[in-house]
């Protein structure tokens, strides 16, 4: 249905990502007439999509989750459970769960931001969701380089542990590539990604050094080498934590997703904040009003706040920011990871978090927010 009847089309979603694949799927279903644009529209998601299980949209089954874990660990290094569900959403559920349909014209095609912009002249409305990749990629990035085991083989990274969300204890060889953490989740059918992740940096360390140090992390727990050297698959992980900040003149055309700023600048999670947006934005594009923030802007600078003091803090102070996570109460830890809260509540969960941390780590935090670009 095109809802001015001058035959453009309603709306143009560029990139088909879980974000731009649901934005263009979920509007075609509601009646709007969609040209969707992505260079390879056929190619399913590959990397591991996660989120917390009481996030997941109330209008996605449950089915689009492979796999559940209750309480996964914290290390920071003292042990802390997390009392809630973590989930791993299956992809191909979670594509064939966002058809296209008949409402929607999809196209083979990379576009520039001038070439995005220029598709008024064949969409009333233009919504970016290319995602936070911009030129260069100058800005702080999450990395991590990961392998999948089969579950036997990585019991000993476990240590009994369901999974482990977070792991900062330092028994790996090297002290050169800066602060990183193991993430051990469960995929199901007897699988389990063991990943190291840098959690935040300017100059972030690349595939080499953090596949060497999980590889000397793993085999000082146990890990068989030879499972290390020859895992059933491999993922690698460059996550930018900021938008792209790509600016567009024309009201008509806007950005979604990643690209409009749904990422968690302090945590790199934006799917289900992606997710949880969609009928919202669908309704904008059927009313012809602009699509909603994802949150009010004193959230958003509460995570840059969060971001700075990640890039700048020294080993000791981010374990003391953890380890104080780690014991605060299960609301706040809710807020401090949810991208979308109202900033009473993000503020909540940071002081909480600063009145746990000792003088010495506290005193910390306050020069690495002030100065914000040591990695």
């Amino acid at each position: 249905m095109n809802l001015t009847g001058d035959g453009m089309y309603d709306v143009a979603v560029v990139g088909l990502g879980p974000a731009g694949r649901a934005l263009a799927s979920r509007g075609a279903a509601a009646g709007l007439r969609v040209l969707a644009i992505d260079p390879a529209p056929d190619v399913r998601w590959r990397r591991t999509l996660c989120l917390w299980a009481d996030e997941l949209p109330a209008w996605l089954d449950a089915d689009v989750l492979a796999h559940t874990v209750r309480n996964p660990a914290l290390y920071a290094p003292e042990r802390a459970v997390i009392d809630r569900t973590y989930a791993v959403l299956d992809n191909d559920r979670l594509w064939d769960a966002l058809p296209l349909g008949d409402g929607a014209t999809v196209e083979r095609q990379a576009l520039s931001d001038s070439e995005v912009a220029g598709l008024t002249l064949r969409a009333h409305r233009v919504v970016d969701c290319r995602g936070a990749l911009g030129p260069g990629d100058h800005g702080p990035l999450q990395t991590a380089y990961g392998i999948v085991l089969g579950a036997g083989s990585a019991s000993p990274a476990l240590r009994g542990d369901p999974a482990v969300f977070m792991d900062w204890r330092t028994d790996h060889d090297d002290d050169e590539v800066g602060p990183s953490f193991l993430y051990a989740i469960p995929l199901g059918h007897d699988r389990v990604l063991l990943e190291e992740t840098c959690l935040a940096g300017r100059d972030a360390p690349g595939t080499r050094p953090l596949r060497e140090r999980l590889r000397s992390r793993l085999i000082r727990r146990g890990v068989s080498a030879a499972a290390v050297d020859d895992p059933l698959a491999v993922e690698e992980v460059r996550i930018p934590l900021l938008p792209p900040g790509r600016e567009y003149a024309d009201p008509r055309v806007t950005a979604f997703g990643t690209a409009g700023g749904h990422g968690h600048a302090a945590t790199g999670y934006s799917v289900a904040a992606s997710l949880g947006a969609v009928p919202g934005a669908v309704n904008a594009l059927v009313t012809g009003y602009p699509l909603p923030r994802p949150r009010a802007r004193t959230t958003t600078a509460l995570h840059h706040a969060g971001l700075r003091a990640l890039l700048g803090a020294e080993d000791a102070t981010l374990h003391g920011l953890f380890d104080a996570f780690g014991r605060i109460d299960e609301r706040r830890q809710r807020w401090f990871l949810g991208g979308t809260g109202p900033s009473y509540q993000v503020a909540s969960s940071m002081w909480q978090m600063w009145t746990r941390m000792p003088a010495r780590e506290r005193a910390g935090m306050i020069a690495a927010v002030a100065r914000g670009t040591r990695r």
